[in-house]
Parts: structure tokens; C-alpha cells; sequence
């Protein structure tokens, strides 16, 4: 396929293929690393996901701009696009029948307000080392001009200003989705990691036809849950040690999943779909579990509701406090479903649980009676079996203690 540059100052053009996939147009084209780089945007977020990709890594675009930089024959992948439809303007060439093509043509995408409206749907990183190698080379070629006395060359300057002109004629394949919706995007992105993993994180925002990815969501940014409140990592798959987070928010939708399905309890697709259809009824389980259960069963929890609380104490006393382990939390959410099996009132395992002893270095500690703490350490062993074990120690006990 041929490469086409920008015709003309108004807009950009290219000869293009036009396809649908899963009920979208879509455009597969080439473009010369100058018009990428001077109309793709360039705008990332190294602190947290934002639009319709993950958190940006610097370090990872590095990698590719040093690849691009020492390797003559290299090669990148397709770069996504989405782009508002309004923006693209289709032409249909002729076919051998002199009747228009469905599927050859080319685009125009006006410089105002077209190209404004695209977003990168998969290939941030490789687009920022582009942006970086061209940029690395421009000021090379500055440096080197400056340094020669007036109307000077030299090979170094030659070589440089070929290098830049070279890279410039390169093209990379692109494809180019009518889809403005980022919420749309992000499902994209979402559907892409079926064959290529993303953080835990960054997957439970943007899979939101998952009912618990959207349920962990909707707690946290629409402040449903008040324990909750500022209180889940957004951006990370688990809490930075000194943060004020209890758990991430791909923990959260986890422990979702064992308060409906009970702990090691399998979420099979037909599981999922019920789960959907009675969308409300598990946002209200995870309030009563957050801001009811949790407060209730243990006073670490409920310190957490008073409003004078220094901003960093969850930081300042998870290695005090057991009960900010997102492994526990995990493990209550296991205790609740399993209650619920019995059909017993659930402020009794409340009960026993504000009274069972979760101090760290106690000998009646009930992680060290069932093993998930061990003498030669003081760190949760979160392995499937020890967890499934705690919960049945806390079931058989909290019977035995209403019986």
C-alpha cells in the first residue's frame, strides 16, 4: 500500500481499505513517521489510566526508542486508533465495474477539529519513542550545527540530518476505528488483552461488562461505599505500602466475586449473566458488607468512619494491623458467604470476629491456630488452601460459640 502524505494544509489524506469489525468501520492505511508523530496525539499519564489506556510506562517506551535508534531493520506493529466519525470523510475509488468501492478509497480528516478528536487505542508506547527519536536526533543535528563555524559542514552533521530524513520516510501500518464513546475504547482495549494480558487494574475499569469489575468501580468513584472512600488504589493491581488504600480496585472486584460465589468458588458464565441481571442487588451486598459487616466485626474497620482521622492512618498502621491486609479482606468476604450458608443472623459472626484475636505476634492469634502466619514470620500466607482454612476455623467457631 502506497504511503500518502498530508495534500494539503487543511487536512490530512490517505488511501485506505475500509472493513467492519464487530459492527464498526474501520480503516487500515500507512503513515510516514513525520505525520504521526506531528498529528497522533501525544499526551500520556505516567500516575494513573487514563482514556483509553493503561498507565504509561516510561521505561517501556525507552526500550522501543533505543531499539528504533540502534537497529537499521526494525519493526513495530499496527498502531490503533479511534476516531470521532464525523471527522472522517470517505471517498470510494472506482472498481473494475466503474461502480463505487466499498472497500478502496481514501479518507480526508480535517486539521480542525479531525484530528483533535483521535485517540490512541493500543500503541502509546510506541508512539512516544518515536516522537523521542525524532526529537533526540533534531537536537543532535542543533548541537552539531552550533558547534561548526558559519556555512560549516561536516560528516557528523551529514550523517545525522540523513539519519532524521531516512527515519522521516519510514511508515508504520495503522488502523484507524470510527469510535469517539471512551468508555467504547476502553472496552476495545479491554477485548485486545483476550490475547494479550493488562494489569489487573487497568482490565476491572475498563471491563466494565464484567458486573463486579463495574460494581468495585461504582463503590469507589461513586462513593457508595464510605469505608471505601478514598480508599482503593485506582491505578496499581495492589496498595503501596504507606498508602491510605486498603486493597486495589481489582482486589475489590475479587472480593465481590467471593461474596456472591463464596471463596474458590468458580464465576461461570452463566454465574456472570445472573449476576447482571441482579446488577443493584450486588452493589447492595457490597455496601452491607463494606460499611455494615466489616465496621461491625472488627474496631479497625470502624475507626476508619471517624471524620477527625489522620488521612494516612490506614499507611501509618497496615504493618500494625492485620485487618488492612487486602488478604484478610479477602478472607471476610469468604466468611460472609460462607455465614450465609447456615442461615444465621450475620451480626453472630460479627461477634465472634470482634472478638477473635488478630494481633500479629499473639500466640492465639487465629492466622497463627490455622497456619496463614507461621513462628518464622510475621507475613499472611495468602496460598488458596491456607485462606479456605482460616474461613472454615471461623465458620466451625462462631457456630460453636451461638450453639
Amino acid at each position: 500500500m502506497v504511503t500518502i502524505r498530508k495534500r494539503k494544509r487543511q487536512a490530512l489524506e490517505f488511501d485506505v481499505q475500509r472493513f467492519q469489525q464487530g459492527g464498526r468501520t474501520a480503516y487500515s492505511l500507512v503513515m510516514d513517521l513525520g505525520t504521526l508523530d506531528s498529528n497522533v496525539p501525544s499526551y500520556v499519564n505516567t500516575e494513573r489510566i487514563d482514556k483509553a489506556n493503561r498507565r504509561f510506562n516510561p521505561t517501556h517506551s525507552k526500550r522501543i526508542a533505543q531499539y528504533i535508534s540502534e537497529t537499521d531493520d526494525w519493526v513495530l506493529g499496527s498502531i490503533l486508533l479511534g476516531i470521532d466519525p464525523e471527522a472522517v470523510e470517505y471517498e470510494a475509488y472506482l472498481d473494475e465495474s466503474a461502480l463505487p468501492s466499498d472497500m478502496i478509497g481514501h479518507i480526508r480528516i480535517p486539521l480542525d477539529g479531525g484530528t483533535s478528536s483521535i485517540k490512541i487505542l493500543d500503541g502509546q508506547h510506541r508512539r512516544m519513542a518515536i516522537q523521542t527519536v525524532r526529537d533526540s536526533l533534531r537536537q543532535d543535528i542543533q548541537v552539531a550545527k552550533d558547534r561548526l563555524p558559519m556555512n560549516g559542514r561536516d560528516m557528523n552533521l551529514r550523517s545525522l540530518e540523513s539519519k532524521l530524513s531516512q527515519l522521516d520516510q519510514m511508515s508504520i501500518p495503522v488502523v484507524l476505528y470510527e469510535e469517539a464513546n471512551i468508555k467504547s475504547l476502553r472496552r476495545m482495549f479491554s477485548d485486545l488483552a483476550q490475547t494479550r494480558n493488562i494489569d489487573a487494574a487497568t482490565k476491572t475499569r475498563f471491563d466494565d461488562r464484567d458486573p463486579f469489575n463495574r460494581a468495585a468501580v461504582e463503590l469507589v468513584e461513586l462513593g457508595r461505599s464510605v469505608l471505601l472512600s478514598g480508599r482503593v488504589e485506582m491505578e496499581r493491581t495492589t496498595p503501596l505500602l504507606r498508602s491510605n488504600d486498603l486493597l486495589a480496585v481489582n482486589q475489590l472486584a475479587r472480593c465481590l466475586k467471593v461474596l456472591k460465589f463464596g471463596y474458590g468458588g468458580r464465576a461461570s458464565r452463566p454465574r456472570i449473566v445472573e449476576a447482571q441481571q441482579n446488577y443493584d442487588e450486588l452493589i447492595d451486598m457490597g455496601i452491607s458488607w463494606t460499611d455494615e459487616f466489616l465496621p461491625a466485626s472488627r474496631q479497625e474497620y470502624e475507626t476508619l468512619f471517624d471524620i477527625e482521622l489522620d488521612e494516612d492512618y490506614v499507611g501509618e498502621n497496615r504493618s500494625s494491623f492485620l485487618a488492612y491486609s487486602a488478604t484478610v479482606l479477602q478472607l471476610l468476604a469468604g466468611c460472609y458467604n460462607a455465614w450465609q450458608v447456615h442461615e444465621r443472623p450475620i451480626v453472630e459472626l460479627s461477634r465472634w470476629l470482634r472478638a477473635a484475636d488478630f494481633e500479629r505476634e499473639s500466640e492465639d492469634c487465629i492466622f497463627r491456630l490455622t497456619g496463614m502466619l507461621t513462628p518464622a514470620s510475621s507475613t499472611l500466607i495468602s496460598r488458596r488452601q491456607s485462606v479456605q482454612a482460616t474461613i472454615d476455623y471461623i465458620i466451625k467457631q462462631a457456630l460453636k460459640s451461638v450453639d
